[in-house]
């Protein structure tokens, strides 16, 4: 896949849970009946010419008001509540832009209620693929989402698949977000470490090379389970997308299975490698909550931590130990390095709008890269942006550089649990912590478990 070159950081560690649900750790579990062909990438002769959609809808409409909601907290001066409209009334006097923003359980109920009662929003948040209860696959396959391939701004953009359901775009997005460990220099250069592991090998003897030294290598929150998911999906992108980029849809199929021998028993092992050697110490990561971890170590308690893109402003913080230098890399794998990233939300067009040309000039206008509303919403430094003026001047470029370069040399998988049904990432987050926690269960144990709850959601 080809990612264009931009950089932003994203939203520090409040907004963690709500950006896992968006790159599918949350949600619900209303799954379309046929997902083969969901992740077909938009054909040639698929795409719609650029000049499909009428351009100028807004300037021929007259006096109307388009509706917008969306999932979040509203804050002071906030974009879409605030900023968005007020710049739409610039650009259009003749358009009021009315956005309602819901905390993400509210949105999912109220979006429910308003397409079934066929008065959705002109313009909705979704999530790629699976991912949440808004997933663009689910909505696409109830008929809810309007084709977006006319629009110029998906116009030589990076892989849009996982928001393309069966050859249509249907969700807008320009951002990505990433999973990889943050690391304290200091303490590696303490330790010895000169450079940054390539291998699993080399990891682990980094890993070592801290303790030895008296080190802590790596803290975690794993209280709040879903951080498990953090260094799990990396390592899945190493030992099972690179060798397998078709793994989950043949899991819908029954072609592949989560207790395949080299595939998540892989992955398991390595990650309790880590467990074992206590590397990861389970007696204190198992009561750590994710805030805590991320406390420990930027006071200076751990070498090393697993987290998001979208937790930098908080790992990049000062904290008891004063200032140090950070770096981000990827957990490296057996046989190479890639990186576990995703798509970000973004935004459908209800099918049942009445301004569906008008609401597409206007997703064109602000995701054009250039116009006022772009870089306004790219000031924000809540997303890490794929194209668009100011995305490779934004802050912490440098320290995602090494993601981005993976990405554009095609080394990048969405994380995979956006392809599962809801709920698969709980079972085998509950199973490892029985694990690393004592209780006698087993690498076997999760990999059917896994497999139990995923067919038990398909067949909801």
């Amino acid at each position: 896949m080809k990612w264009n070159k931009a950089v932003s950081m994203l939203c520090a560690a409040a907004m963690t849970l709500s950006m896992l649900t968006g790159c599918g750790a949350g949600g619900g579990n209303d799954e379309p009946a046929e997902a083969a062909g969901a992740d077909e990438e938009v054909s040639a002769e698929a795409k719609a010419p650029a000049d499909i959609y009428d351009h100028e809808a807004i300037e021929n409409a007259g006096d109307i008001t388009l509706t917008m909601m969306v999932s979040g907290t509203a804050y002071e001066n906030d974009f879409e509540t605030e900023q968005l409209p007020n710049l739409v009334k610039e650009k259009w006097p003749n358009v009021t832009l009315e956005v309602t923003k819901l905390p993400d359980d509210n949105y999912y109920t109220s979006l429910k209620t308003k397409l079934a009662s066929g008065e959705c929003p002109d313009i909705i948040l979704t999530q790629p693929m699976y991912a949440g209860q808004n997933s663009c696959y689910s909505m696409a396959e109830a008929g809810y989402l309007t084709p977006l391939n006319d629009l110029d701004a998906v116009e030589g953009r990076q892989d849009l698949s996982s928001v393309t359901y069966k050859g249509d775009i249907v969700t807008l997005t320009n951002s990505i977000s990433i999973l990889g460990c943050y690391y304290n220099k200091d303490l590696f250069a303490q330790a010895g470490i000169t450079a940054e592991p390539q291998s699993w090998d080399e990891f682990l003897e980094d890993c070592k090379k801290l303790q030895d030294a008296g080190i802590q290598p790596i803290v975690m929150g794993d209280k709040d389970q879903y951080v498990l998911q953090f260094g799990l999906y990396q390592l899945a992108a190493n030992e099972i997308y690179s060798k397998n980029p078709d793994y989950d849809t043949q899991l819908r199929t029954g072609d592949t299975s989560f207790t395949d021998e080299g595939t998540w028993d892989t992955v398991l092992e390595m990650y309790k490698t880590l467990y074992d050697n206590n590397y990861i110490d389970a007696s204190q990561s198992l009561g750590y909550g994710a805030s805590q971890a991320i406390t420990d170590f930027i006071d200076g308690k751990a070498a090393m931590t697993f987290d998001g893109s979208f937790n930098a402003t908080a790992l990049t913080a000062e904290g008891a130990a004063g200032a140090f230098e950070r770096g981000y890399f990827p957990i490296p794998g057996k046989e190479g390095v890639y990186t576990a990233t995703c798509l970000g939300a973004g935004y459908s067009i209800y099918s049942g709008s009445d301004y569906v040309d008008e609401c597409k000039e206007l997703l064109d206008y602000w995701m054009d890269g250039k116009s006022d509303v772009w870089k306004a919403y790219l000031s924000t430094g809540r997303t890490i942006a794929t194209y668009g003026e100011g995305a490779d001047s934004t802050p912490n470029y440098d320290l995602f550089k090494p993601f981005i370069d993976l990405l554009n040399e095609g080394k990048g998988f969405y994380w995979c649990n956006q392809a599962w049904p809801a709920g698969t990432e709980t079972e085998m987050e509950a199973l490892f912590s029985e694990m690393v926690g004592g209780q006698g269960t087993t690498v076997e144990d999760i990999t059917q478990g896994m497999q139990d709850k995923f067919e038990d959601l398909l067949d909801d």
